[in-house]
């Protein structure tokens, strides 16, 4: 039940190690006693105290029962007593105001009020979970089951922030764990006001991502923290305290660790203790969907990436269909069925309604009814399958540009189709002799789909990453776009893209070809069209990237990019120059 407590829990045995640690009578007048004996002896109101569970230097938490109902409770009360009217006020207001928020990982209050200048709030828990005072050694948890409860952690502080609702003090004290080991916050509000009172207020780490919000991120990640290490982070066990050294100090996670984690979860916790406000989350939902999807990735027989990723596509649909659907619809259904190759290439303009025929020709009937096992991949059996009532019925299940894209990311959104259809187009025009030319040109367009997606779905993300790996250029430890998305998303760009396609309901085939070619990998010959057109889509979109390189240092890569190719593509310089101004005069023709 929520409230209880799984006295067997490794977080909350960290909380009871800190129990014992705690000297309370040079804080708290006899309102809220420095200790309590194994019977409940003192009293708190109407509230006995049985046990003290933790506590910081803002607030303390108490297991309590309830007079009136004989109902145990868990009791946070300001530490110190609140001597200013108005401070105390304000904790009961912002405490009642958190009180309405509704959320499975947020504990409902079961009253706010104060006692002899000791503002507080209450939450009702199970008797039956009630915590003996155990004094066991912390131990760390399995790193899954650490990273499932910061997300949980997570998604409940992400909730509250929506609402515009801090936490006041996260920490140990304030988390709950149920019979299943899984984490809830308590206590909101309580403290927000009696943090700002102090001499120092609360310091702000400036930019974005650095007010009261964005410390309690830092504060998420610092409890994450203490559950790898086992031990307080930084040898602060008093997290107010600990948070009013960021961002001045470094607080990432230290090399040694009691358990080895990967790049991709060290660099994600650093980053929500940044100091560059550059690089730090500015958000917890970001915070949360990057450890969600890490979490999801790493084990995915937990489930909960598809159902994440599905509920982006339930809220924005997959694409918004480019500017001037109805008229491309409407020329080619009036365009001569004899003429398909045409219609083909008229379709391919709109990505958003290329993936749908994909998708609605894999799930009809009549690719059904083909040869068994078969699959559609191809634009032009899409086509030849639906005919143009099909393409009709499509077409009107499509989002209108920009669909819910804001209106300057509308704009990249714009100019990274355009660069797929580029890196389409080249494909094409590269592709050797006797291999599948739209096969290539969907390779060079689904190597850029799992931007695209991460410029929909979740374009202040996709600017995060862009902004680590421009910040670590230069550094003796530069950040791959790979390893950054990792950090950001939880996910990579390509795994994305084809965790989309698979819930789309594209072909295999089609997901083989999102991912290209290693730039370390030797280029051999393909022994498959599929490989093929994978291959060729690399080399595609590796000469768009060196378009992006300074004009000077363009020769020379394109000179290493179509000599590492020439065994398998048999290109020159001048060829792909040639093949690159056809493809550009092609992108210039799409009806607009």
């Amino acid at each position: 039940m929520p409230g209880g407590v799984n006295p067997a829990c490794p977080a909350e045995a960290s909380i009871r190690n800190q129990e014992k640690n705690t000297d309370m009578n040079q804080d708290v007048s006899a309102a809220v006693p420095a200790a309590a004996p194994a019977t409940a002896v003192r009293s708190f109101g109407p509230y006995t105290l049985i046990r003290l569970i933790g506590s910081s230097s803002l607030t303390i938490a108490w297991l309590a029962r309830d007079t009136r109902s004989d109902q145990p409770v868990r009791l946070l009360a300001a530490r110190q007593p609140v001597n200013s009217q108005a401070v105390r006020e304000r904790c009961v207001e912002e405490a009642r105001k958190a009180s309405q928020l509704n959320h499975p990982r947020l504990l409902p209050a079961h009253e706010v009020g104060c006692v002899d200048r000791f503002p507080y709030v209450t939450t009702l828990c199970d008797p039956e979970h009630l915590p003996a005072r155990i004094e066991d050694t912390f131990a760390p948890p399995a790193l899954r089951s650490l990273v499932r409860n910061g997300c949980e952690l997570l998604e409940g502080l992400a909730y509250a922030h929506e609402a515009s609702i801090p936490h006041g003090d996260l920490g140990l004290h304030t988390l709950a764990f149920d019979t299943h080991d899984k984490v809830s916050l308590w206590g909101l509000g309580l403290g927000v006001a009696i943090a700002g009172a102090r001499p120092q207020g609360i310091p702000s780490a400036g930019g974005l991502g650095g007010g009261l919000l964005g410390r309690e991120i830092a504060g998420a990640c610092l409890l994450i923290q203490h559950w790898i290490q086992g031990t307080p982070p930084h040898g602060e066990a008093d997290m107010p305290a600990l948070l009013d050294r960021w961002p001045t100090s470094k607080l990432s996670l230290p090399q040694e660790l009691p358990m080895p984690i990967a790049d991709s979860l060290r660099l994600m916790l650093d980053r929500a203790v940044e100091t560059n406000p550059q690089r730090r989350f500015i958000h917890a939902r970001s915070f949360h969907r990057a450890l969600s999807g890490w979490h999801y990735t790493e084990y995915p027989e937990d489930g909960g990436f598809d159902a994440m990723l599905q509920a982006q596509l339930r809220r924005n649909g997959h694409l918004p269909a480019t500017e001037g659907l109805r008229e491309r619809v409407a020329h080619i259904a009036g365009m001569d069925k004899g003429r398909l190759d045409e219609m083909v290439e008229l379709l391919r303009q709109d990505l958003a309604l290329t993936l749908s025929m994909l998708r609605a020709a894999n799930a009809s009937e009549m690719a059904a009814a083909g040869e068994e096992g078969a699959a559609v991949t191809s634009v032009k059996r899409a086509m030849a399958l639906l005919g143009t009532d099909g393409l009709r019925r499509v077409s009107n299940g499509q989002q209108a540009w920009p669909g819910t894209a804001k209106p300057h990311h509308a704009a990249q959104l714009a100019q990274a189709i355009d660069r797929a259809h580029l890196a389409g187009y080249l494909a094409a025009e590269v592709a050797p002799g006797g291999t599948d030319a739209e096969g290539a040109a969907l390779a060079g367009i689904f190597q850029n789909f799992g931007q695209i997606l991460g410029l929909y779905h979740f374009p202040d993300e996709v600017a995060q990453i862009q902004r680590l790996v421009i910040s670590s250029k230069g550094t003796d430890k530069p950040i791959t776009p790979e390893l950054a998305a990792q950090s950001v998303l939880g996910v990579d760009l390509q795994a994305m893209a084809i965790a989309f396609m698979r819930l789309w309901g594209l072909a295999e085939p089609l997901r083989h070809l999102v991912r290209p070619l290693s730039e370390d990998a030797v280029v051999r010959m393909p022994e498959s069209l599929e490989a093929w057109s994978r291959l060729t889509g690399s080399f595609a979109n590796g000469v768009l990237r060196i378009t992006d390189l300074p004009q000077p240092e363009q020769p020379a890569a394109l000179a290493a990019l179509v000599g590492r190719y020439h065994s398998t593509l048999g290109l020159d310089e001048g060829q792909v120059r040639g093949a690159m101004r056809r493809a550009r005069e092609k992108l210039s023709r799409h009806m607009r």
